[in-house]
């Protein structure tokens, strides 16, 4: 009863979802769990598990993930789900788990990739990366720097989009082969 209690005062100071649950959180509800364990990928190649409840928005786990980092801010970062061939930024004012659920419900409607039509339960991966680049300063974040800001930009840098001196390439190539 507790638990309950909580629960719906979540939903009056947060506001109500727009969608029934994901059937992850309906397994972590048969399961007697209060919060989900999901993985989040991030551009350097690492993942890390978070805990996710039907209450949490995207930006508050994006709080939540820019807190374990130790980033100096979250500006500028986005949660993306993929899930089929595609890549999505979630808004930061959406529930986390409508958005899923809207976008498994808009794959299957659209019947975007015909061989899971017939799996209800599509499987997604989330990502965490820096969205918007226009207040980034590099050095100002070192955790960011190391974790997003060189393995997002390495593809672009490879194809020569970014200008760089000789000697910027030479310490580039360093970092990359450390």
């Amino acid at each position: 009863a507790a638990d309950c209690q909580v629960r719906l005062a979540k939903t009056t100071r947060n506001g109500q979802r727009k969608y029934p649950p994901h059937i992850v959180e309906v397994e972590a509800i048969q399961a007697k769990k209060l919060s989900i364990k999901h993985k989040v990928y991030f551009p350097n190649d690492t993942e890390q598990g978070f805990d996710v409840d039907s209450n949490t928005r995207a930006k508050d786990f994006c709080a939540t993930i820019g807190q374990r980092l130790a980033l100096a801010d979250v500006e500028g970062f986005s949660l993306f789900v993929r899930i089929a061939d595609k890549v999505i930024s979630v808004p930061e004012g959406d529930f986390f788990f409508d958005f899923v659920r809207h976008l498994t419900e808009w794959l299957k409607k659209t019947k975007q990739n015909p061989k899971d039509s017939a799996n209800p339960n599509l499987t997604y991966q989330v990502f965490f990366m820096k969205k918007l680049w226009s207040n980034t300063v590099v050095g100002k974040d070192p955790a960011a720097d190391c974790i997003f800001h060189y393995h997002q930009e390495l593809p672009k840098l490879l194809r020569g989009y970014h200008k760089c001196s000789k000697e910027e390439a030479v310490q580039l190539a360093a970092l990359q082969y450390r």
